[in-house]
């Protein structure tokens, strides 16, 4: 294969072989660059008109707009200065001490009333209360009344004369003054009447200009004296300073007698010059982006290409079915095993050809990797596809086809006989799909290495290659499909069920097989129309890469003494071996494996699993502790007080973490997580995103959504950033250590700033397997939640102003499952009891529990 390969590289450049067989140019590659071409130019294009030409203008629209807007907003708070001091002047006017001294028309009480209205107006720097005669009129002789110009007298006489006036600016000793005048009538005697006249200085209305940000541009109130065509415009009144004038904007107010006008200052225009750069960036981004699709594209042809090649060379002697990608080559494949079958001594040539040609495959496959490769027996007869009875135990049982995983009771549900059958059937769906080989892996239940072996036999006997990695968590099995030589995997494990159970994960071409995908395999293993080959084991690893991956990526300022509870499950070796390869100090606390879990029970999610850990951080002064279930892809904090974290406050800290570097950011989180997560996200600039609980739901949410961070009250958590997206316990661990370590506070004085409220941990309502999905229907269809918001997206949860409450079908126990969160303790049982009353509506007899 070898040597065809390097004769395929010289024919593709043009050289002759020695069998007459030549190429001229590469017409891939002629091809891909126009089709390149066509798609770069068109795009530069339109990023030079975005650059050059429609933002340019965008931003001019932005300013003038703006500008128009500040200068209407300062026009419109002068108009409303003014209406206030008339309104205030009448009101005062009606004071009873002002209607006597109206009445009475008496000077003394009239210069009174002034003093007393001057002293409850600042900015008023004189005030007269002129009383009109009985034709309501003022005497205006001698000057009596003490007015300062000519321009008081006319608004005296025009207001005693019932017209509307306008204020008037004038200049007096140096400073701008505004006089307005105001009538005012007796409610009770119809010939009193009177007109106040005031006079504001105008720096009033320079601190009312000042308010709306003087660094923002120039605000001058001018007054407009116009004669014919000449028209003078003199500044009354001025805050900030400006220079733009090529985007100053005036507004008309005081009945066109002022305006104000508005020029931006540089400060101003530069909020709204947007930069060029993010729109550089983008169009490099997507140059970058097409070019690299445009090569990958290249590199999958000629990959098919050299595929399908070789499947045609290999396939050629045998008479069974090929199957190529390329439709154009099927009459080539065709031709040469008509010319190939002709001979029979061609025929056994070939087939020894092709069975030394996998062993140096193989061979060189391990060479590359650093797998160990354990040889079985090559099968003689060629792969098919044959029919295997269904299992001795008739029907499968339904029930340990979960949500998002297999799960059962060990020996009535779950043993070796199913293991092999899931094993052809995984195996036949994995070659469909192209995936060839596939990692496996276990936990430490006693249960778990027989089940695993007939696991293992069931894929070889499909055709499928095997990598075993040995007893490792459920998040090393994630690593080994995400570095490995393959983008599938199987870890056989029941997480934190009890010791009698056990079950499978499965990854299938990189993603996690849930729901349908379960049922496909489940119908697979009831037909029992497998392919049949004769698979190669292999062993591998993976700890140690994943455990240089982790130590690669995690930084820690300071070393921190963390106490680990393992539970006895399958992270007890490789959790505390993390944390010690990064400086911490370990105080291990049930880490040796065993499969009967003797001190407590592998579920962190239960609050009763905690008390040892507790105690032990307490006992040691420990920065924090952690507890892990059964395989390793679920953990529980607690702080170094002793308290537990719940898991949507620890979800708070590692989203505002990952966000704040990374604005815009998804985060995803599963029903059950506070209220609060959603505000916290969107408050530092991410895009909070509610889903299903599930790993397996939320790892497809996180894929799909490009999230980086995701996580569950559970205790799953998902990092995109720096990692793989998958669940993964550990690595999140060392994220905590890092972020602890790095800012230098305690945990319990760095979780003082996330919202603590009064709520429940998870609640579990026992029900049977076959009645929890219906019983949750019933609720969702018939309950009574009053004004509450109800969210049915996995089982339902009704969320009210002061709190919220959620009920689901536990997809792993024979349970309802239940959380409830309020402001205070009345909320929190008012919300309780409610759930209460409307679950038993749907279920008499259920015993709730909460």
């Amino acid at each position: 294969m070898l040597k065809r390969k390097k004769d395929n590289d010289k024919e593709a450049a043009g050289t002759k072989t020695n069998q007459g067989i030549s190429c001229e140019g590469n017409l891939i590659h002629r091809q891909w660059l126009i089709a390149l071409l066509s798609i770069v130019l068109p795009l530069l294009a339109c990023f030079a008109y975005l650059l050059l030409l429609r933002d340019s203008a965008l931003q001019e629209q932005q300013i003038v707009r703006a500008a128009r807007s500040h200068a209407a907003q300062q026009a419109a708070n002068i108009e409303a200065l003014l209406l206030q001091y008339r309104e205030r002047l009448s009101a005062a006017a009606m004071s009873p001490l002002a209607l006597s001294a109206i009445a009475s028309g008496d000077p003394d009480d009239l210069a009174l009333v002034e003093k007393a209205m001057l002293d409850y107006f600042p900015g008023v720097t004189s005030l007269r209360l002129v009383a009109l005669g009985k034709l309501g009129t003022a005497t205006l002789e001698n000057s009596d009344l003490g007015l300062r110009n000519h321009i008081e007298v006319d608004l005296l006489r025009q207001t005693s004369r019932g017209d509307a006036t306008q204020p008037e600016s004038y200049e007096f000793s140096g400073r701008w003054l505004t006089s307005l005048a105001q009538p005012v009538q007796h409610p009770r005697l119809a010939d009193k009447r009177a007109v106040i006249l005031a006079t504001l200085d105008n720096r009033v209305f320079d601190t009312t200009l000042a308010a709306m940000g003087a660094e923002l541009g120039r605000s001058e109130l001018q007054q407009l004296y116009r004669s014919g065509n000449f028209t003078r415009e003199d500044a009354i009144a001025v805050a900030g300073t400006g220079g733009a004038e090529d985007y100053r904007a005036d507004t008309s107010l005081n009945g066109g007698k002022w305006q104000l006008r508005f020029t931006p200052s540089a400060q101003m225009l530069s909020l709204y010059r947007v930069s060029d750069t993010p729109l550089l960036i983008s169009a490099g981004v997507m140059l970058a982006v097409v070019l690299g699709a445009m090569l990958t594209l290249l590199l999958s042809l000629k990959r098919a290409l050299d595929a399908d090649v070789e499947r045609i060379t290999l396939g050629a002697e045998r008479k069974s079915a090929l199957t190529l990608t390329i439709p154009e080559l099927v009459p080539l494949a065709r031709e040469l095993r008509r010319a190939t079958l002709r001979s029979t001594s061609a025929l056994g040539a070939g087939k020894r050809g092709r069975v030394a040609a996998v062993a140096r495959q193989a061979t060189a496959a391990s060479a590359n990797t650093g797998i160990e490769i354990t040889e079985e027996p090559m099968a003689e007869e060629e792969e098919g596809e044959v029919d295997v009875p269904a299992p001795a135990t008739s029907t499968l049982p339904a029930q340990v086809f979960r949500a998002y995983d297999i799960r059962g009771v060990v020996g009535s549900e779950i043993n070796e006989e199913f293991a092999n059958l899931l094993g052809r059937a995984l195996g036949t769906i994995a070659g469909e799909q192209e995936q060839q080989a596939l990692a496996v892996g276990s936990d430490g239940r006693h249960s778990s290495p027989a089940i695993k072996n007939a696991l293992v036999k069931g894929l070889l006997d499909s055709g499928r290659d095997v990598i075993d990695i040995g007893l490792v968590p459920t998040p090393l099995m994630y690593f080994a499909v995400s570095n490995g030589n393959t983008r599938s995997g199987v870890v056989v494990t029941a997480s934190h069920n009890p010791a009698d159970y056990n079950g499978f994960k499965i990854t299938l071409d990189g993603k996690p097989l849930s729901g349908d995908g379960l049922q496909m395999l489940k119908e697979r293993m009831e037909q029992g129309k497998f392919s049949d080959g004769a698979g190669r084991l292999a062993k591998q690893d993976i700890k140690s890469a994943y455990l240089d991956a982790i130590v690669g990526d995690i930084a820690i300022s300071s070393p921190l003494r963390i106490v680990v509870d393992a539970g006895n499950g399958a992270a007890g070796d490789m959790a505390p071996r993390v944390l010690e390869s990064l400086g911490c100090e370990v105080v291990r606390l049930y880490c040796d494996i065993d499969g009967d879990f003797p001190n407590h029970h592998p579920d962190p999610a239960v609050d009763e699993n905690l008390a040892d850990l507790q105690a032990k951080v307490r006992e040691t002064g420990a920065d924090f502790g952690v507890a892990y279930d059964g395989d390793g892809d679920r953990l529980t904090i607690v702080n170094g007080d002793g308290e537990i974290v719940r898991n949507d406050r620890l979800l708070m800290l590692f989203a505002e973490d990952v966000v704040s570097r990374n604005p815009g950011a998804d985060v995803v989180f599963d029903v059950k997580c506070s209220r609060h997560l959603t505000n916290l996200v969107s408050k530092h600039g991410g895009r909070p995103v509610l889903w299903k609980t599930g790993h397996a739901f939320m790892r497809e949410k996180v894929m799909q959504t490009g999230a980086l961070l995701g996580g569950e009250f559970s205790g799953h958590i998902y990092f995109g950033e720096r990692w793989y997206g998958f669940d993964d316990a550990i690595y999140a661990t060392a994220r905590l250590a890092e972020i602890l370590s790095s800012t230098g506070l305690d945990m319990v004085t760095l979780m003082e700033e996330y919202p603590v409220t009064e709520n429940t941990p998870e609640l579990q309502v026992a029900v049977p397997d076959a009645d929890k999905f219906e019983i949750v229907n019933k609720l969702a269809q018939q309950g009574k939640f009053g004004n509450g918001k109800v969210t049915t997206i996995d089982g339902i949860r009704v969320d009210f102003n002061d709190g919220w409450g959620l009920l689901r079908a536990s997809n792993t126990t024979p349970a309802l499952t239940a959380r409830f969160e309020a402001h205070d303790t009345d909320a929190l049982e008012r919300i309780k009891l409610l759930f209460r009353e409307q679950l038993a509506s749907v279920a008499p007899g259920l015993d709730i529990g909460f």
